[in-house]
């Protein structure tokens, strides 16, 4: 297949003649200020070389980087053959056929598949402990009979992978080696994750290892205990209008992203939206007259729904889009995560744009009440209502929605919350009405009929 005539700046191409014919490659050399040394590599597609090409431009992707260079070879430059049952083997067609698959046509979409990538390549070089080996194996090898023979995890075969080879796995990582650095426990859940992805589609790989268990789930936990570090910044009154005093001030030396980050920011503390569905926000998403706005690609890789109060429908009835095919903006996820760093470090202020979205997540909690999550957490477009607990609930005692959800027979939340819970638009205002109560009632303004509408709109929302 011809390579394209324009290619991004910073990917070139490179041919090869092979015994098969004329093979194209893609290469990315990298030289930038502050990085750290040069970079060289090689992509068998474009889609892959766009998105090492985003990763280097930021401060998490370069991380992911070094680390998945701390190693001889790609998992690409592997010859894996059918009839292999090693783990690499089935990392890479893993990646072949659930992550590469799709056409990588956003930057969201091309910066997961690198990132992916970049953990299963890590994953399948780490060395660890190959306890298979028998004493005279051993000996044939030139080695002591009681030595301790180390193996990359890629060579594991699948078959033969248990709990205890990820316990060791998990004890290597945590202190590293002289290859790899020791990484924070964190990291090592999230790269079990990746392990387990793995073998959760081996029976769609071979049927004959359907009755392969997934080491995963029986690892000692006590390995990872305490690793949930989930920051719980909300903004204070104080520190949003600080925080709005900034971005107000902000001046793009752009003209093309002029007047745009202080309504990106704003946007979020207005939906709870994250910082990539915002900046690619387009006016083909605000659904049934500024009702909902539709996310078709989200972080989950899953679409979803976020309804707007008043208002956030007001904003954006004002904003008018100034990018291409009806985007509201032009800047980059990169070039606006770069710009919001770099002024919030200027002003001293610690605050991150994920705080933002807690913010307005920690608001609809205080008008719904911790006992109505479910609908707090359909109205914010949340893909799991149980995860939003977790996340967002102060309070952990029993009230109207267990109640409900004992009613309804189903004790799971996320199943009476995917299958029984639905948004109507007189959800939707009376939330907004009693919002509305509330401000008057905060402002001594309301009236007596009004504050009876107010404890009846209570009611109905907690029982």
């Amino acid at each position: 297949m011809a390579p394209p005539t324009k290619l991004p700046r910073g990917i070139r191409t490179t041919t090869y003649n092979t015994k098969d014919g004329v093979v194209v490659k893609y290469r990315v050399e990298i030289t930038r200020k502050g990085w750290n040394g040069k970079r060289n590599n090689l992509f068998d597609t474009l889609n892959e070389a766009k998105a090492f090409l985003l990763l280097s431009k930021n401060k998490d992707g370069q991380e992911f980087i070094y680390q998945t260079e701390e190693r001889t070879k790609s998992i690409d430059e592997y010859e894996w053959k059918d009839g292999d049952f090693t783990f690499g083997y089935f990392a890479k067609k893993y990646l072949d056929e659930y992550v590469f698959n799709v056409i990588a046509d956003t930057e969201l979409k091309r910066r997961n598949q690198a990132m992916k990538k970049a953990f299963i390549t890590k994953i399948c070089d780490i060395s660890i402990e190959y306890r298979n080996l028998t004493g005279d194996e051993k000996e044939e090898m030139g080695q002591e009979r009681d030595a301790i023979i180390y193996r990359h995890f890629r060579a594991f075969d699948i078959r033969e992978i248990d709990h205890i080879d990820i316990n060791n796995y998990i004890k290597m990582r945590l202190k590293g080696d002289k290859k790899h650095r020791a990484v924070k426990p964190v990291s090592v859940a999230r790269e079990l994750t990746y392990i387990s992805n793995v073998f959760n589609k081996l029976i769609h790989f071979d049927k004959s290892l359907s009755r392969v268990r997934n080491p995963t789930k029986d690892y000692d936990k006590d390995l990872l205990r305490n690793i949930i570090n989930v920051r719980k910044r909300v903004l204070t009154k104080d520190e949003e209008d600080k925080f709005i005093e900034v971005i107000s001030n902000y001046v793009s030396h752009k003209a093309k992203h002029r007047g745009q980050f202080k309504n990106i920011c704003l946007l979020s503390l207005l939906t709870s939206m994250r910082r990539s569905e915002v900046v690619f926000l387009t006016k083909q998403q605000i659904k049934d007259d500024f009702t909902y706005i539709h996310l078709p690609i989200t972080k989950s890789g899953r679409s979803r729904d976020v309804y707007l109060d008043e208002t956030a429908k007001q904003f954006l009835r004002e904003l008018e889009p100034m990018g291409e095919n009806g985007r509201y903006f032009t800047y980059t996820n990169y070039g606006f995560a770069r710009v919001f760093e770099t002024l919030m470090k200027k002003h001293n202020l610690d605050i991150h744009y994920h705080d933002l979205r807690r913010t307005k997540i920690s608001r609809m909690m205080a008008l719904g009440g911790d006992e109505n999550t479910i609908l707090v957490a359909k109205l914010l477009g949340f893909q799991s209502a149980r995860k939003f607990e977790f996340q967002h609930k102060r309070n952990r005692g029993l009230g109207s929605q267990s109640s409900m959800l004992d009613t309804f027979g189903h004790g799971s939340i996320d199943t009476n919350f995917r299958h029984y819970t639905h948004i109507i638009s007189d959800d939707l205002k009376q939330m907004e009405r009693f919002k509305s109560l509330i401000e008057k009632k905060e402002n001594g303004s309301i009236s007596q009929d009004e504050n009876n509408e107010l404890l009846d709109i209570f009611l109905k929302m907690t029982k």
